[in-house]
């Protein structure tokens, strides 16, 4: 953007020339943009009209007789008038228009008296013509000379590298006085425009350093008094570790009401745990502060002869941790707590083990695999009687115990009898009744023959209560009640018993 007074170069969008201030926008810099091309038009004429330097052969009624220029070809720079048509009309808000760009109306007000009307229109007239741009009158009497001789002019011209100083009308801003040629330089110095802004606002800043330094001193005021405790209570002191004498004292002390928990713990006896409020609290006198004091531990009494569930509850209570159940006979209820120990009433840490012995009812014994005699004694050492019955059974060896009445694993009342079952064996039962039946001697009758036995050879028991057998024997008849045995031979028969071991026939072979 170039500026219209100076012709320097600015930058695009700027307000203000950078070297002569003039305003780039607006209504100042439309009128400096009539002038210049006032200015430029005057040039071009003047050109057109100018006189032949060096006193030529025209004389000087020649200049004289040329008619005056008209005022809008008269040059912005000369002394001619210019022409207000060319400039432009400068409106100013609250002056000759309002707020909204409209004109005044200057006119007198209707009903206004002649008198009244032409004082106000000598007002309105002079606010006219203050508005009004000034426009430099050449005076009626001096002639405007054309074609005048310029030789010389270009020695007063300004030199191409001449370059204006930098503007200094802006706060803040220096400018250097240019150098007089031919005197010697003068010494340099920088002139600064005075800060519009300094001055403003001196005696606000004044009294807002005096309030800021009154407020200071407010909070300072304020935090000493609030650190002596003066005011926003008082500050609860650490009394976690002290033994409860102390710490009541200390709290007491503060203006605070202290209430006192006892807590099992394994800590020392008396000393404080915890305290709530915590410490560093700022509470107001009178706050109520609960410290908790460390208690030992002991067996609770009134732990036996309870259920176990209630003896599990006290000792838990106690906060004891290492507890075990041991189970034991007993006539008494069953679950109920026989003994305990360590024995109620001693102290003890969280982690001393701890056994709970519990009654349970007696029950029959298991007794199966046993002999008759071994059976016996684990009934009687449980507090039963026992009694035998004898089953027969091939499965297992004879005398051997198959079980009990009432069986193994039922409840019973101490001194209960208890009846084994001992298996007892038909084959060898019989075999032993063949056995004693053929005994050396003994005199039987085969199929219808007398026998005299010499030996029983072989016995053997062949189920359904038969047995079988080999003999070694002498047939014998009496006459005259003489026995008269004949030559001895071996005899093989059967035999079949009754229930009760007695024989019910002997058949030979």
């Amino acid at each position: 953007m170039i500026c219209p007074h100076c012709h320097s170069e600015n930058r695009d969008g700027a307000r203000f020339c950078n070297d002569c201030g003039l305003p780039l926008s607006g209504k100042i810099a439309e009128l400096a943009a009539a002038v210049d091309k006032a200015e430029s038009d005057s040039a071009a004429d003047a050109g057109a009209s100018k006189a032949v330097p060096g006193g030529g052969d025209k004389d000087d009624s020649s200049v004289s007789s040329d008619p005056a220029p008209s005022p809008s070809k008269a040059r912005a720079g000369a002394s001619g008038p210019l022409d207000p048509s060319a400039l432009p009309s400068i409106d100013v808000a609250g002056v000759n228009v309002d707020e909204n760009g409209d004109a005044y109306d200057f006119g007198p007000l209707p009903g206004a008296s002649e008198e009244g009307s032409s004082e106000e229109g000598a007002d309105v007239a002079r606010a006219a013509d203050d508005l009004a741009p000034f426009v430099p009158k050449r005076p009626a009497a001096e002639e405007v000379v054309h074609g005048a001789d310029l030789t010389g002019i270009d020695e007063c011209l300004v030199d191409a590298s001449y370059v204006p100083p930098a503007a200094s009308w802006r706060s803040g801003d220096t400018m250097e006085m240019p150098r007089v040629e031919g005197d010697s330089a003068p010494k340099q110095k920088e002139f600064r425009a005075p800060d519009a802004n300094a001055k403003r606002g001196g005696k606000a800043k004044v009294v807002a350093i005096v309030l800021a330094c009154l407020a200071a001193l407010g909070l300072a005021a304020a935090g000493a008094t609030y650190c002596l405790e003066l005011w926003g209570g008082k500050m609860l002191p650490d009394v976690v570790g002290m033994t409860q004498t102390d710490a009541v004292y200390a709290l007491e002390g503060k203006g605070f009401s202290v209430r006192v928990l006892e807590v099992k713990s394994d800590e020392t006896e008396g000393v404080v745990l915890l305290m709530d409020p915590g410490a560093g609290t700022r509470m107001e006198e009178g706050t109520e502060v609960t410290i908790h004091v460390a208690a030992s531990r002991s067996i609770p009494e009134g732990t036996v002869g309870v259920p176990r569930d209630e003896a599990a509850n006290l000792l838990s209570a106690e906060g004891f941790e290492n507890v075990t159940y041991a189970t034991e006979e007993s006539g008494e209820h069953e679950g109920l707590v026989l003994s305990i120990d360590p024995a109620p009433g001693t102290k003890a840490t969280a982690s001393t083990p701890i056994t709970v012995t519990v009654a349970v009812p007696y029950t029959i014994p298991d007794v199966t695999g046993m002999t008759w005699d071994e059976a016996k004694a684990a009934l009687e050492e449980k507090g039963f009687s026992a009694a035998v019955s004898y089953v027969y059974d091939e499965s297992v060896e004879a005398g051997t115990a198959i079980g009990t009445d009432p069986a193994a694993g039922s409840n019973a009342a101490p001194g209960a009898s208890v009846v084994v079952n001992v298996a007892l064996s038909r084959a060898a039962e019989l075999e032993s009744a063949t056995w004693g039946l053929f005994s050396e001697g003994a005199s039987i009758n085969i199929g219808g023959v007398d026998y005299l036995v010499s030996s029983c050879d072989a016995v053997a028991y062949e189920g359904s209560e038969t047995t079988s057998f080999t003999i070694t024997a002498k047939p014998y008849t009496t006459l005259l009640g003489v026995t008269l045995p004949l030559e001895a031979r071996s005899v093989s028969g059967t035999i079949v018993w009754n229930a009760d071991n007695t024989v019910a026939s002997i058949t030979g072979s």
